[in-house]
């Protein structure tokens, strides 16, 4: 009676090898499952991440103008020293070709162009001493490998107010500040 407890007499407690096969094979089968979509989630919140940096850099730049009460350059580079290269590659915000911050290069095989439907070079956004900048009004498209489809968006008005592009249309693409959805490279 005292060597018996709850049990089968002589049977050691515990799983069977082949009850645990069964149990990995399971699991396995559930992660393959939800790799794509943990994949999805990771993508996503990469563009995410990246569209708010630039969100916030801009709106630094723009307040930094409006606290200097001068005008605030931010621009791409390609090496973050000097203006000039691709958005991708790096952002400097300059005053009086002072730099106060760069920016590094994007993660994750993204793409960041800046597009202006008014103004000058659509390398560099100037913010004026009152938080405007008159000739850059444009759209900045992040992608990634997803295209179109899974695109980000921030628009920049004459204003200098960043604003993020949105789905006006209801067609699960955000659009450009023209209206026009977003394309990628």
């Amino acid at each position: 009676m005292g060597a018996e407890q709850g049990g089968c007499a002589g049977r050691a407690a515990g799983y069977t090898l082949v009850e645990l096969l069964v149990v990995v094979a399971i699991v396995a089968a559930l992660m393959v499952m939800a790799a794509p979509f943990v994949t999805r989630i990771l993508q996503d919140n990469r563009l995410i991440t990246q569209i708010n940096l630039l969100h916030g850099t801009l709106q630094f730049a723009r307040t930094e103008a409006i606290k200097r009460g001068t005008s605030i350059t931010v621009c791409a580079t390609s090496n973050g020293a000097i203006c000039g290269g691709n958005w991708q590659e790096g952002w400097l915000i300059l005053a009086d070709a002072v730099i106060l911050r760069a920016m590094p290069k994007l993660t994750g095989n993204t793409t960041l162009a800046f597009t202006l439907t008014a103004g000058g070079a659509s390398d560099r956004i100037v913010y004026n001493a009152r938080g405007f900048s008159p000739d850059h009004a444009g759209t900045f498209r992040l992608c990634d490998s997803r295209g179109a489809g899974s695109a980000k968006g921030l628009i920049t008005a004459t204003t200098g107010r960043p604003l993020p592009a949105t789905d006006l249309t209801g067609n699960g693409a955000v659009e450009d500040d023209t209206g026009n959805d977003l394309t990628c490279p």
